[in-house]
């Protein structure tokens, strides 16, 4: 007989199957019909009942009992087992236990301390009860060195069951957690509009929780509860609310149920308009990132008046991002000719000008023509520090980093054609033009997005100041939105592709305030009464990326007909063959037949289509 006891081995984090005997060695020479196991392993498995978590004590968890054939062990053989435990009855997520040779028992045993950590790092984090299964593998070591499987790979399992199986309970994680107090209030009604987002996924393997919440002025305090604790609240009960261990104005430590606190343990924060909170809520952990920045800034003097009123109709763009993620701030204005003198400021700011006090507005830190450089509040610079500029460009675009308190005024004298760079045209080597009709930087084209091997699936393009000229603008991804058919941009070469999922688009690029829109084409049809369904049914056209051309062969009859996009009138093209406009008259067919009609949609003045009779 052999003492078969278990040390943990390695499990990678995919889980994968680990018995190495059973791919790796070749067949025992202990034969599979001399060895039986009598399978002990019990059908109900909770961790609770093996592991005293008080004194530490663990007793292990048996398996089954191991018979050997008399003279059948090789000599200078011992046996080993492995045991392999899986959520899934074909093995395919497991983790595997190994069972080390001694002398003097047959049985076979696993640490339930071991099983309990495999189990919580290589598995899942969840300590609910659940189905796990259970098979064991025999290998025999010969001369300490030598070792090799008991029967062949895939035909020599023992002790095999299905058991209920509970791990311990080594941290509770609710589905949700709300913020209480803050800008929201100390209510439970507050408390739920204040809800930390989580993925999708379960909590204990993802038990990261996030949110952003308005400080409500100089002096926010809040504390953090799940659904029972705010329930209980409701109740009037306050002591199932978290708090932290640290001081109320630590930005990370631990924290823990008030009741286990002895007090309130509220968290505190000062001088912030915004903050990020984070839970790791596996370790019970969290980290508070205090903002001043505002939701909104507007510019006052320089095309507007030196008023309040006027100041809150010119509002800084921004992305659709929070602003921790996106901290950038446009706003583009139109020159003069001549020496134009601007501030800007947040509601707060804006609001005392109203009432009389200027001193709240942000200005320069250096000379008031300088086109870059860093800004502060007027009462942290003793003066006045507003921006100017000489009102030469036709437009100028004010850029604010509330992140690093920077700013970037770029004149700009918008070109009559930009370009798309991508994918579909070689980056760039076929003329791919938007069109902006009247020098105010709103560019609007068309083009197919096209994907490569490298792109992840999506299609990658930029936009370019010049035909095949990176070098008069380099306009590539900023932020892209939840929708991932908007953002912003950025000019810079090390900027990233714009990606959308592959398709025909039309494609809105604003260089005044550095933002882009794609609206998918889904389908391109000729509607009008030459062709069969008149002017209620389109006859789809097919893309074709080779001509980059929308195309069709149908029968037309000698009447009107149009081009117009996604069976909608929002999109649409007529005109003249050689100059199709958005929105243009209809066009004649002269005489009745079967024709091969092409649509060179790109940008206004470009697009084109070609109708030939065959």
């Amino acid at each position: 007989m052999a003492l078969l006891s278990m040390g943990l081995v390695a499990c990678n984090q995919d889980f994968d199957t680990e018995f190495v005997p059973q791919t790796n060695l070749p067949e025992s020479l202990l034969q599979l019909s001399d060895v039986s196991v009598a399978n002990s392993t019990p059908g109900t498995i909770n961790l609770a009942d093996y592991i005293n978590e008080e004194t530490g004590i663990a007793k292990a968890i048996p398996i089954g009992t191991v018979t050997v054939k008399e003279g059948a062990m090789p000599a200078n053989t011992i046996l080993k087992a492995e045991v392999e435990f899986s959520k899934d009855a074909d093995f395919a997520n497991s983790i595997v236990l190994d069972a080390n040779s001694l002398e003097g028992t047959n049985e076979i045993s696993v640490s339930p301390t071991l099983l309990q950590e495999a189990y919580f790092n290589e598995i899942t984090r969840n300590p609910a009860t659940t189905d796990v299964y259970v098979q064991t593998v025999l290998y025999t070591v010969t001369g300490g060195t030598s070792e090799a499987i008991v029967g062949k790979p895939g035909e020599n399992y023992f002790a095999q069951s299905a058991v209920k199986f509970t791990p311990l309970n080594k941290v509770q994680i609710s589905p949700a957690y709300y913020v209480i107090g803050a800008a929201g209030g100390w209510s439970a009604d507050g408390a739920r509009t204040q809800k930390f987002q989580h993925s999708d996924a379960d909590v204990y393997e993802d038990p990261i929780f996030t949110i952003i919440v308005d400080a409500g002025g100089d002096d926010c305090w809040f504390a953090i509860g799940d659904d029972t604790a705010i329930d209980a609240v409701a109740a009037g009960d306050w002591t199932q609310l978290f708090g932290t261990k640290g001081a109320s104005e630590d930005l990370t430590g631990t924290m823990d149920r008030r009741y286990n606190l002895g007090g309130d343990h509220s968290f505190h924060v000062t001088g912030a308009k915004k903050i990020r909170i984070t839970l790791d809520m596996l370790e019970y952990s969290y980290k508070i990132e205090p903002v001043n920045i505002s939701d909104a800034y507007y510019l006052i003097g320089g095309p507007g008046e030196w008023n309040a009123e006027s100041a809150m109709t010119m509002k800084f763009s921004h992305s659709a991002k929070d602003v921790f993620e996106d901290p950038v701030f446009t706003y583009t204005f139109e020159g003069n000719g001549g020496d134009m003198w601007f501030a800007f400021g947040d509601k707060d700011a804006i609001d005392a000008v109203a009432g009389g006090t200027w001193n709240k507005l942000f200005g320069t830190k250096g000379e008031s023509t300088d086109l870059s450089g860093s800004f502060d509040r007027r009462y942290n610079l003793d003066g006045d520090h507003s921006f100017c500029v000489d009102g030469k460009a036709k437009f100028y675009r004010f850029q604010i980093n509330l992140a690093d308190m920077t700013y970037t005024i770029t004149p700009l004298n918008f070109q009559e054609y930009i370009y798309e760079a991508g994918v579909n045209n070689d980056w760039g080597a076929v003329a791919q033009p938007l069109y902006c009709p009247d020098g105010n930087g709103t560019y609007t084209g068309f083009f197919y997005a096209q994907d490569a091997d490298w792109s992840g699936g999506k299609g990658a393009f930029k936009f370019t100041g010049a035909f095949n000229d990176w070098s008069q603008g380099n306009y590539g991804t900023g932020t892209i939105n939840a929708d991932g058919l908007s953002g912003t941009l950025i000019d810079d070469g090390g900027s990233g592709n714009v990606l959308a999922d592959p398709g025909f688009y039309q494609a809105e690029v604003n260089l005044a305030n550095m933002t882009y829109k794609l609206t998918p084409i889904t389908t391109i049809g000729i509607v009008g009464p030459a062709q069969a369904g008149g002017w209620g049914d389109d006859t789809d056209m097919t893309y074709n990326k080779e001509t980059r051309a929308w195309e069709a062969t149908l029968e037309l009859a000698a009447d009107e007909l149009k081009f117009r996009a996604n069976d909608g009138w929002d999109i649409n093209w007529g005109g003249s063959v050689d100059n199709l406009t958005a929105g243009g008259a209809n066009l004649k067919i002269a005489e009745a037949g079967t024709y091969f009609v092409q649509l060179f949609a790109t940008c206004e003045t470009k697009s084109y289509c070609k109708i030939t009779k065959k």
